[in-house]
């Protein structure tokens, strides 16, 4: 579900266009996506960094949009002082 979140920003893009093709007409999609970029320094305080590439909600349903999938549902999951995106996309 996290997994996009990890993946550099500019990489999104195309990565999204090749899970459209992958899908099945009527195959669903959901993702999780960030509200922030940069990185944790101390994450969940082991001492190791963690890289979060993150685009906005409205940027990453357009992105799915481009890639030929339907949103069909989005929702805000918090977490800490922040949150993610949580959608729902499906290949028509």
């Amino acid at each position: 579900m996290y997994a996009l979140i990890h993946i550099p920003l500019a990489e999104q893009p195309p990565l999204l266009r090749r899970i459209a093709a992958w899908l099945r007409p009527g195959g669903w999609f959901v993702a999780t996506t960030g509200h922030r970029a940069g990185v944790d320094e101390n994450w969940l305080g082991g001492g190791a960094p963690m890289w979060w590439s993150h685009a906005d909600a409205a940027t990453n349903r357009g992105w799915m949009t481009q890639a030929g999938l339907t949103v069909e549902r989005e929702e805000f999951v918090p977490e800490g002082d922040g949150g993610h995106a949580l959608f729902w996309a499906r290949r028509p």
